[in-house]
């Protein structure tokens, strides 16, 4: 009775860690509520400022490309209210003839000693010098135009949810729910715009996921791009996407250049985060294979279990090879929680740390790091009552054995 009682809270414990470890691994599978609260770690990007992320100084002074000019030189709109009068000076009606020209000959090695000829023929007068980024609302170089979009366009304009979640699988977008209640919202000067007071992680509804991809890689660059190339042609993924197709050719225009130019170096991510990016996902890669490895021989214990039912205690050979996977299973589950819990924990502390200027908070997932921790706390309970078991002489042919023995009857020799 005893034996099979041992067994039974054996077996309870497998697939208890069998199941809490499926609950951790498949967080954030699909865009289902019962998955997506299940992450490693999220981003609430309410108060981001995109100028402490990208390096609005791209590509310098470089002009465009002369085939690109006709899509890259929008003329930027007029911001002055209707009804308001300006002091600038009205701009001659043969400006125009003169910026053509001048525009023609930027490149011509004999620009000095054409220039004259050319402006005599204009009958214009030539300033000394002559803006290169700027040419009567023309944005003329790279930096100027993507400084212009990061000035001028709010992250949600470009297409950038609130909150980010990463997970083994992939990524999730979410937005903050108001629950009929508006929400506290105060004005941010360096950004120029409303936002949420407070970072709350208790009501965030997520709207979509990308598709699974197992050991998932995650890249800010990548991302970032993605979501900028899904407002260039007007994608929308989810109800706070809407707002990209507000935007004007102007701003389209520059987000095609910025998507053209940025590169992984241009990103400034908080804590220098950038170059902890490779070690990090091999870590997380590191931590799935061996959560999968837990589940695999979880499941190959709990088969061990029921056939040791079958078998004589005194006769049952797989003794030791169940102590052994049992063992194995807490050591290899314990050091898959320990590399992810570390990770993000390192991640988080890096992001909180630097809220003031990027604008970021993280936080962990209270679900996942629930699971992972339950399924190694099973497997070392399911260890200590297989070792219990064995002392006990439960398992194994270590039990001691009684023999009866008869009493010799002594005869007198007749």
């Amino acid at each position: 009775m005893m034996f099979n009682c041992f067994r039974v809270i054996l077996v309870f414990f497998l697939v208890a860690c069998l199941v809490l470890s499926c609950f951790a691994l498949t967080g954030s599978w699909k865009n289902e509520e019962y998955l997506t609260g299940t992450f490693l770690i999220n981003f609430h990007l309410n108060r981001l400022d995109l100028r402490q992320i990208i390096n609005s100084s791209i590509g310098g002074n470089n002009k465009f490309k002369r085939e690109d000019n006709f899509f890259k030189f929008n003329k930027r709109e007029d911001t002055v209210p209707t009804g308001t009068t300006t002091t600038d000076s009205p701009i001659p009606s043969n400006a125009q003839n003169w910026i053509n020209a001048a525009t023609s000959l930027i490149n011509d090695p004999n620009l000095v000693s054409q220039f004259d000829s050319v402006t005599s023929s204009l009958g214009v007068s030539v300033p000394t010098s002559v803006p290169t980024d700027n040419i009567n609302g023309y944005y003329t170089t790279i930096s100027a135009a993507i400084a212009d979009l990061l000035n001028n366009v709010t992250p949600q304009e470009l297409g950038i949810a609130d909150v980010y979640s990463t997970s083994y699988w992939g990524y999730c977008r979410g937005f903050f729910q108001n629950n009929g209640t508006s929400p506290t919202q105060v004005f941010d000067n360096s950004l120029g715009r409303f936002i949420d007071e407070n970072f709350d992680n208790s009501n965030v509804n997520y709207t979509w996921c990308s598709p699974p991809t197992p050991g998932f890689f995650f890249d800010p660059f990548e991302i970032i791009k993605s979501e900028l190339n899904n407002t260039l042609q007007g994608i929308s993924l989810d109800s706070q996407s809407t707002v990209i197709n507000q935007l004007s050719q102007q701003y389209l225009s520059e987000i095609e250049i910025l998507i053209n130019n940025l590169t992984p170096e241009d990103l400034n991510l908080p804590g220098n985060l950038q170059n902890d990016l490779k070690l990090l996902n091999n870590i997380t890669k590191a931590s799935f294979a061996l959560l999968l490895v837990t589940i695999c021989l979880s499941f190959i214990a709990i088969v061990i279990q029921f056939m040791g039912c079958c078998c004589s205690p005194n006769n049952c050979c797989l003794s030791v090879l169940n102590f052994i996977f049992q063992l194995l299973i807490f050591i290899i589950a314990i050091i898959s929680a320990g590399l992810v819990t570390g990770a993000f924990i390192f991640v988080r502390r890096k992001v909180n740390d630097e809220i003031g200027d990027f604008g970021i908070k993280s936080f962990l997932s209270i679900n996942f790091y629930a699971f992972i921790w339950s399924a190694s706390m099973a497997a070392l309970l399911v260890v200590i009552f297989s070792l219990l078991g064995h002392c006990c002489g439960m398992f194994g042919s270590g039990r001691r054995k009684y023999r009866q023995v008869s009493a010799y009857e002594h005869k007198e020799p007749m």
